[in-house]
């Protein structure tokens, strides 16, 4: 009768609930509560538990989370979930559970079903519980993820049903949770499960319960995220591999990017003109409008979670001129996101070149399977669109893609799997239709920054490349030895040109690949010319050969332009310029990558777009180079103006030429032709003739010409001691290239 009342009692205390937690009873000992645990479920029939939790009878659980889908619980498990709490597996309870059985009475129905106990006695392993010994576990798999998706996961239930969570958790898996877990919030709850727990372990009850309560919603988010997180590890695994290494120039050898990379000065805004800092001058036309000064952001600031969040963005672009380190940006944002180092609120991140995206621009393809074609590892995912999984594009060099792209008139396309054309594809995620929780980030230089329609950005930056702290540090970054790169620095301020043009972090590398050569001959070369030449040969190497092909008189007609643009003091390229001599400005802006173009505020609301040379010292290159083909092909001295003179037969007299144009820049008084000068002075060494030689017939040796023209401008020296250092800097033109 004693025991009829105590039954009596338990099953007035909420199921699953220990003695310890109401009134007095609370005193009593560990044992005691298993006791009661063991006896109210002796005593409830499944119909009734499964009535009051909800519980759907589920099939045994698949070995792991990436086999487990939710058609998999139609089953049921109450014979396991009845077994377990009967037979706690812990030293407290052992004996209780043993004693409980055998104190049943026989008028307990089906007691067969209720334990289908083995002859041993033993209960039968929960299958969610097992770990194959031979499987070995993904390295995605982490106690960091599990934790972040288990917390997640859990932050999801409704306040009720956590605790049914718990309870139900408690109950069910007496071999891993001694005490109760009522008092355990959602962090601590997560601790307690990894802590006692596997990790697989932890992630396999977890999906079990969510199923059991029939939150299969939840159930599939995690199971999704445990899939992707897969996916993801393969994917950076292959952006590591793809962008680990740095090719700068035409070298085939890569090396570390980090070994390379040095910050860069960004700025948020597209209003910038290009650097206008010039030895000699100040060229008022194309410097930079004071209103449009901003202050520079860090790399970390792009894609910032908080900024994002604050000014809703979502489109990002990045314009900036050619060399002035777009590229190097982006490699650096997606080496360190595969590295784990920043932004790892994003889940995927998915770099689409547009000089890749060239090479499927006849087809026509789905965008799943063109994500795919780039990347395989991405085939285990069946959409991007999941919640807790943010995407994110990086569509480099925009102005690259040979498709043209009309925003305006476009087709308009949100189908994932349809196949079309990639510019309708390309266009449609820029806009937003396609995935439109996904960030994108584009680059271009500003030529083609316009063909992306204000409404769909969000926010425009600008790469300007080094400032002057930052480009010392490349050199210091670059050159191993310390006492080299200081070298290196001291030699480079020394020259105010070649400091100057250092603000191009392309041009950095050609200052640096030609000194640390000159290094091994212990002596610094003292011309200028030759850092120039070199990048133009880079240029024509990289894409100037196709102009060339198409019209082999393309860097004569620049060049001419620039000196005839010279000639009459002018920086800028109007519309009627590059009619006048022919040439296209897509062809010298995009191709070449000797031009570029920036907006100005010129009203309140009109901007007007402006065309230059990437610098002004560059316009002042190609004019002396234009000056010097001149000659060389066509023995014409263009110095002379209309009445130029012819050089006939064999006697090509390169000092006329040289004594010319020492003439025109001494007449000049502002030093409009100073540089001009030096340049045209030091195309005449046999190593600037070496690589220009795609662009002239035949290279000549003029040593007895260059040691008359040397002589001529030491006379001039005395003659005009005020232009001293600009002469003897000529000199050091004439000198060969060590």
């Amino acid at each position: 009768m004693e025991d009829e009342d105590a039954m009596s009692s338990d099953n007035s205390v909420p199921f699953g609930y220990g003695a310890s937690a109401y009134g007095s009873e609370a005193e009593e000992d560990e044992e005691a509560v298993e006791i009661h645990r063991a006896l109210a479920l002796q005593t409830m029939e499944w119909e009734s538990f499964t009535d009051r939790y909800d519980v759907e009878r589920a099939a045994s659980p698949a070995p792991s989370y990436g086999s487990m889908h939710s058609d998999d619980w139609s089953g049921a498990v109450a014979d396991n979930q009845c077994k377990i709490v009967l037979h706690r597996q812990d030293s407290s309870a052992s004996s209780c559970g043993s004693s409980s059985c055998d104190e049943k009475p026989e008028e307990e129905p089906k007691q067969e079903e209720m334990t289908q106990e083995k002859p041993s006695g033993a209960p039968p392993p929960k299958p969610e519980l097992l770990i194959d010994p031979n499987e070995k576990r993904h390295p995605a798999l982490t106690v960091d993820f599990a934790f972040k998706v288990l917390q997640s996961s859990l932050q999801q239930l409704s306040k009720e049903n956590f605790r049914r969570f718990k309870r139900i958790l408690w109950e069910h898996y007496p071999e891993r949770f001694r005490d109760q877990l009522d008092s355990l919030d959602i962090i601590d709850l997560v601790d307690k499960m990894l802590e006692l727990c596997d990790i697989e372990v932890s992630l396999k009850i977890t999906l079990v319960l969510l199923n059991n309560m029939n939150l299969k919603k939840i159930a599939e988010q995690l199971q999704g995220l445990c899939k992707r997180n897969e996916v993801r590890y393969e994917l950076k695994n292959t952006l590591r591999r793809m962008y680990k290494h740095v090719y700068e120039g035409l070298t085939q050898e890569g090396q570390p990017l980090e070994n390379v990379y040095t910050d860069l000065y960004i700025t948020d805004g597209g209003k910038a003109a290009v650097n206008s800092e010039h030895e000699f001058r100040q060229i008022q036309e194309l410097q930079e409008d004071s209103r449009s000064k901003t202050n520079p952001l860090s790399f970390t600031d792009i894609f910032d979670p908080e900024v994002v969040v604050r000014r809703h963005i979502r489109t990002v672009i990045t314009k900036g001129s050619p060399g002035i380190g777009k590229s190097f940006l982006v490699q650096k944002f997606i080496l360190d996101w595969a590295e784990g180092r920043s932004h790892q609120d994003i889940f995927f991140l998915l770099p689409l070149p547009f000089r890749e995206l060239n090479q499927v621009t006849e087809e026509t393809i789905g965008f799943m399977d063109l994500i795919c074609r780039f990347y395989p590892e991405m085939k285990e995912v069946d959409n991007l669109d999941f919640e807790g999984c943010q995407v994110m594009f990086i569509c480099d060099g925009l102005d690259e893609f040979t498709t043209p792209i009309n925003f305006r008139n476009i087709a308009y396309w949100c189908d994932h799997k349809e196949p079309t054309k990639i510019d309708i594809l390309i266009a449609n995620l820029i806009r937003g239709n396609l995935l439109y929780s996904a960030y994108v980030w584009v680059t271009t230089r500003p030529v083609t920054v316009n063909i992306i329609h204000a409404e769909f950005i969000h926010q425009l930056l600008e790469v300007r490349g080094f400032s002057n702290e930052q480009r010392e540090a490349y050199f210091r970054k670059t050159i191993p030895e310390k006492g080299k790169a200081e070298s290196v620095i001291a030699h480079i301020k020394s020259n105010k040109t070649l400091y100057i043009m250092c603000h191009m972090p392309q041009f950095c590398w050609v200052v640096r690949i030609l000194l640390e050569k000159a290094l091994q001959s212990g002596e610094f070369p003292k011309g200028l010319t030759h850092f120039y030449t070199y990048l133009l040969h880079l240029h024509i190497k990289m894409r100037g050969e196709k102009l060339l092909s198409q019209d082999p008189e393309f860097f004569m007609k620049l060049g001419k332009m620039a000196f005839q643009l010279l000639e009459n003091e002018v920086f800028r390229i109007e519309k009627e310029h590059w009619t006048e001599y022919g040439l296209e400005a897509e062809d010298a802006v995009i191709t070449a990558g000797l031009c570029t173009q920036f907006n100005r505020e010129k009203f309140m609301m009109y901007h007007e777009k402006v065309d230059c040379f990437i610098h002004p010292t560059m316009q002042e290159y190609l004019a002396a180079l234009y000056v010097f083909l001149s000659f060389k092909n066509h023995k014409k001295n263009v110095l002379e103006g209309q009445n130029f003179n012819v050089f006939s037969g064999s006697k090509v007299d390169l000092v006329d030429l040289h004594k010319s144009a020492v003439d025109k820049a001494l007449q000049a008084q502002n030093g409009n032709y100073d540089l001009f000068l030096r340049f045209l002075l030091g195309m005449s060494t046999e190593a600037n003739q070496e690589l220009l030689g795609i662009l002239h017939s035949s290279i000549g040796s003029y040593q007895q010409a260059k040691e008359k023209t040397a002589s001529y401008i030491k006379k001039k020296i005395k003659m005009h001691p005020d232009r001293l250092e600009n002469l003897q800097r000529c000199i050091d033109e004439l000198s060969s290239y060590p």
